[in-house]
């Protein structure tokens, strides 16, 4: 029997189309029933009338935070994929709790019931930075005395715990993957790239990073799975590109004009610094220093490691956006 926690989530919704043939027993976890409308929502973005698919996987509810929910869902799990996660854009308390307590628990739950495997979804933003101009390893661990943002601290965090794991028998697969695009979400994450694009962004940074399309990510989750891997860590992502090439395409994809308005690392920084004063006021800050400088760094990563481990052929980034949009464009078409 398999476990995916966040399956009402982009990869645990993706990973859930993934197994709908597959004659598998298949757990997934939700915290709020309404939620599984969204993995309906993406089942659908493959095929019309694919969302009662659904129905067909044994949803129970359970709160990563709460041991005895845990243990309710894992008992007589073999194998376990851990999506479960905070994104982003919440606040540090409720990242820390959910990615990195939320992750202990799963952890410890799993040690207590033997699990066979399990695959934990971590993030590039885990990584550390390379010694010099080459491409960012499974090799860089993460700098804690580095400028970071909060998601990054805490999904480095989480790894800790799965690195735990591996030293009480219990076989990791750590998957790092970059930015990941697909269909769903569009008010979270990466989803708001085309919603934001649709409704008139005019704005860009020149900044870059490692992206990935979200079926690439699932479909090599579950080959490292089956596979004799373990105890490891995997960089996937298809391509490196400028967040302003990645913005250009979605635009001409959604037929919208493309961002003209360069937003510059110092307006950002007087931007953050005047969050961070309203901050101390009571609301909520949502640009920090850190993240201002993900947002324009120059950042990229080797796949070497996954392409030699699997020899994967990866989406072209510019296939996955057109899909994508023209899946936005469907859906904005019908409401």
């Amino acid at each position: 029997m398999i476990l995916i926690t966040g399956g009402t989530g982009l990869v645990g919704g993706h990973l859930l189309y993934r197994f709908r043939e597959s004659g598998k027993n298949i757990i997934a976890t939700y915290r709020n029933i309404d939620a599984i409308e969204k993995t309906r929502e993406i089942f659908e973005s493959y095929e019309v009338g694919a969302s009662s698919m659904v129905d067909g996987f044994q949803w129970m509810e359970a709160d990563i935070l709460e041991i005895p929910s845990l243990e309710k869902v894992m008992k007589n799990v073999k194998y376990v994929y851990h999506c479960a996660a905070a994104i982003d854009n919440s606040s540090f308390e409720e990242l820390k709790s959910i990615n990195m307590r939320g992750t202990e628990n799963v952890i410890n739950v799993a040690l207590h019931y033997g699990i066979k495997k399990l695959c934990y979804v971590s993030s590039i933003a885990a990584l550390g930075d390379p010694i010099g101009a080459r491409l960012i390893n499974e090799e860089d661990f993460f700098n804690l005395d580095g400028l970071n943002t909060d998601y990054a601290i805490t999904k480095f965090g989480a790894e800790m715990e799965a690195w735990r794991a591996t030293q009480e028998e219990l076989d990791i697969i750590i998957v790092n993957p970059g930015i990941v695009l697909g269909e769903g979400n569009w008010k979270n994450g990466s989803g708001q790239f085309f919603s934001k694009t649709a409704t008139g962004n005019r704005f860009y940074t020149k900044g870059s990073s490692g992206f990935i399309d979200v079926r690439d990510v699932t479909s090599l989750m579950v080959r490292l799975m089956e596979s004799s891997s373990h105890n490891e860590r995997f960089i996937l992502i298809s391509e490196n590109r400028s967040y302003k090439s990645i913005l250009d395409k979605i635009a001409l994809a959604l037929e919208k004009k493309k961002p003209n308005i360069y937003l510059s690392k110092s307006l950002l920084l007087m931007t953050s610094y005047f969050l961070k004063v309203l901050n101390i006021l009571g609301f909520k800050r949502t640009l920090s220093t850190a993240k201002v400088e993900s947002l324009t760094s120059t950042t990229n990563y080797s796949n070497d490691k996954i392409i030699e481990a699997t020899d994967f052929k990866f989406t072209p980034i510019d296939e996955t956006i057109l899909r994508i949009a023209t899946c936005y464009l469907n859906k904005s078409n019908l409401e």
